[in-house]
């Protein structure tokens, strides 16, 4: 959720206050923070574990690893049936999905771990995309459960980020932005959120350039991971049983494909100075974004994809606590990982200096909350939604504080 650069700034211009050591995560833990149970923090990822994932990191397409990362092809593999589950039925109904505080640690639960595809396929039939686009409903199961299966069991970057993330942009999108938009750019907006990080090793960007990873080279160390995650995204469209794009013309599905890696593109975080820049320009001209032209459309949904990458902070404070430990216990598990590779460890990263969660809430309000300020401003049709996640993110900055972050 943010940069080294950014961090080693903050350890030079912040005077922090000493907070509580952050709490060990590991299988077993039984971990409670502000009087409530902390769900994300019951497995870690030491230096073994994230070092395997940068060995397949760039070889998931490989005869030696794919069999583990696809499923056999069989929409059986699909977790739900409507009319089988009644609670499940219940979380997935139109009222629940449209929440804002929608319980993705319930569908967790009744998925078996397994919620990403579940909840994916819910939001996309909501829109009822698969009648209006003719789309092959067991070749979208099959892609769905395929991006499950390309997830990492990683601290944050898991699929439980990933359905987070569909969900906020589903909630972004829905109504007037989604009215206006042609259905297939929805799609891909869409899926975008789950696709988004498919792959992530649970290290940064920096890490692998300065380790020359071959997938950082690949990519000139430019957005190097969100390149991959669209790449993963786009090339298991290449497997004709998962191409949910076959039912378009060849032209336009190449389309379809370069938008998805724009959006994607713009999850870097090393983009937002420049995509709050813009926004900021429309504000001061006062020139909202519009969906009839095709560049600015882009730029919106770009955004949103942005802004939804962003948005646990503006949840609840009992769903937005538990990012905030996830995010932190992911980097200080590449610190461990810095540390055992004799690496000077970057100072966000290490788990021996009290600067995981007041940094986080320093986060949250100087690049969170001016995006979601710059959203409302250039994205009218969006302002109410955006003063939602605002609202609550001002309460949970207050209650960090009250607690002495």
């Amino acid at each position: 959720q943010s940069s080294p650069s950014w961090s080693t700034r903050c350890f030079t211009s912040l005077s922090l206050p000493m907070t509580p050591s952050f709490p060990k995560n590991g299988p077993g833990v039984d971990i409670k923070f502000d009087g409530v149970d902390l769900l994300l923090m019951g497995h870690e990822t030491p230096p073994d574990v994230l070092l395997k994932h940068m060995d397949e990191l760039g070889r998931e397409f490989t005869a030696e690893i794919m069999p583990s990362r696809t499923l056999k092809g069989e929409a059986s593999e699909f977790l739900w049936e409507m009319g089988k589950n009644p609670e499940l039925d219940n979380l997935l109904s139109k009222e629940s999905l449209l929440s804002w505080d929608f319980d993705l640690f319930k569908l967790r639960e009744l998925t078996n771990g397994r919620p990403l595809a579940v909840l994916a396929y819910a939001l996309i039939q909501l829109h009822d995309l698969v009648k209006i686009l003719g789309i092959d409903d067991v070749k979208l199961k099959r892609y769905l459960c395929a991006f499950e299966a390309n997830y990492n069991n990683c601290l944050y970057h898991n699929p439980m980020h990933a359905a987070d993330v569909m969900h906020a942009t589903n909630y972004l999108l829905m109504g007037p932005v989604a009215n206006a938009i042609p259905p297939e750019e929805l799609l891909i907006t869409l899926l975008s959120g789950p696709a988004h990080d498919l792959g992530h090793p649970g290290v940064n960007n920096m890490l692998l350039i300065k380790q020359q990873h071959p997938v950082a080279v690949k990519y000139s160390n430019t957005s190097v991971l969100e390149n991959h995650h669209a790449a993963i995204a786009i090339d298991l469209l290449s497997q004709p049983e998962l191409d949910v794009l076959s039912c378009f013309p060849p032209e336009k599905r190449e389309e379809l494909k370069t938008l998805m890696r724009d959006l994607v593109l713009y999850t870097d975080m090393s983009k937002h100075g420049s995509l709050l820049d813009n926004l900021k320009e429309r504000v001061d001209s006062e020139k909202p974004l519009s969906t009839e032209s095709e560049d600015e459309r882009r730029f919106m949904l770009q955004t949103l994809l942005h802004a939804a990458d962003l948005s646990n902070p503006c949840k609840a404070w009992t769903i937005h606590i538990q990012w905030t430990h996830a995010i932190l216990a992911e980097f200080f598990s590449q610190g461990d990982l810095e540390r055992h590779l004799g690496l000077e460890v970057t100072p966000m990263l290490d788990r021996t200096l009290s600067c995981g969660r007041s940094q986080q809430k320093a986060f949250f309000q100087g690049f969170v909350r001016p995006l979601f300020v710059m959203c409302a401003s250039s994205i009218p049709l969006i302002r109410d939604k955006c003063q939602t996640c605002l609202d609550q993110l001002d309460a949970n900055v207050a209650r960090w504080t009250e607690l002495g972050f």
